[in-house]
């Protein structure tokens, strides 16, 4: 995958935040990267990223890709639609250590009619190498979390937004608030 070297500045959290598309092997599957430096919270004391954070990862990731392609997860949760975890699986590679620039790279795998899956790169930047690989499964759920297909306008929205962005092919910025 490349990688942008134009990054952004999120002051508020001093996170370096750079969101861009990269085209993939598929076209019509899009992947959003974002870039940030290993804090020291999520190290154990050796200075190693502790495992679970890169699950927290995952869902910078996430919240980068739907903010990337116009339907921020804030909207559809505004909308009624709510992604509930329901699988996470995480391969590790090589450890990340304190103060790593690292690459999170998340696509949409699979839309189905009651939920989604993504999939995601973790890298660390100064030479590019895979430290985690993983996805997560999502199942829609309403306001009172019963399970339910996804309405056809949202499930638009979603699709009108990849599209967007393959058809684009190239860098588009997502905004760094999470």
């Amino acid at each position: 995958m490349g990688y942008n070297a134009g990054m952004k500045l999120n002051s508020e959290e001093g996170r370096i935040v750079a969101p861009t598309c990269v085209m993939t092997e598929s076209a019509d599957r899009p992947t959003i990267e974002t870039r940030f430096r290993v804090r020291f919270y999520e190290t154990d004391q050796m200075g190693v990223v502790h495992h679970a954070a890169y699950i927290t990862w995952f869902e910078e990731g996430r919240s980068a890709f739907t903010r990337a392609i116009g339907y921020p997860y804030a909207q559809m949760e505004a909308d009624g639609l709510s992604l509930a975890v329901a699988e996470v699986q995480a391969r590790y590679h090589r450890p990340a250590c304190y103060d790593d620039e690292v690459i999170v790279a998340a696509r949409l795998a699979e839309l189905q009619s009651r939920g989604m899956t993504f999939s995601y790169e973790i890298r660390r930047a100064r030479d590019a190498a895979l430290l985690v690989t993983g996805m997560t499964r999502h199942i829609s759920v309403d306001r009172h979390n019963a399970e339910r297909r996804i309405p056809d306008a949202m499930r638009e929205k979603l699709l009108a937004g990849i599209a967007r962005l393959a058809g684009a092919g190239q860098p588009a910025e997502a905004e760094a608030s999470r």
